[in-house]
């Protein structure tokens, strides 16, 4: 899964990014656009660079925030291991501490039955 996610962020956002750029060129309505460019090469050149290089630092930011998801759940983790130590130290000098894994896993013969 994270050799698919980081494929996804470092080629699927650049190739996606400049097929959104080519739809004025390349798709439909192209001929308005060309029309609307005159002869200049070079105006064309530079409006295809500008965006081409805003759509893809935009692709490249929404593919991290697709692939964060993972640092999130890696916060939710340590945040949920932190509270449960703080809890064992808190009970600990209430003397009040018991161990949970162990208490729930003994049972009783009589209970197989």
């Amino acid at each position: 899964m994270g050799i698919f996610d980081s494929m996804l962020v470092k080629y699927g956002a650049v190739t996606v990014g400049y097929a959104i750029v080519g739809l004025p060129v390349f798709g439909p309505g192209s001929e308005d656009y060309i029309k609307n460019m005159g002869s200049d090469t070079s105006a064309l050149m530079g409006d295809y660079i500008r965006n081409a290089s805003m759509l893809t630092n935009l692709s490249k930011a929404v593919g991290r925030l697709v692939v964060s998801y993972k640092e999130v759940q890696q916060l939710a983790g340590f945040t949920s291991l932190v509270y449960e130590m703080e809890e064992v130290l808190k009970d600990l000098s209430n003397n009040t501490y018991k161990r949970v894994m162990v208490a729930e896993g003994k049972r009783d013969k009589d209970e197989f039955d």
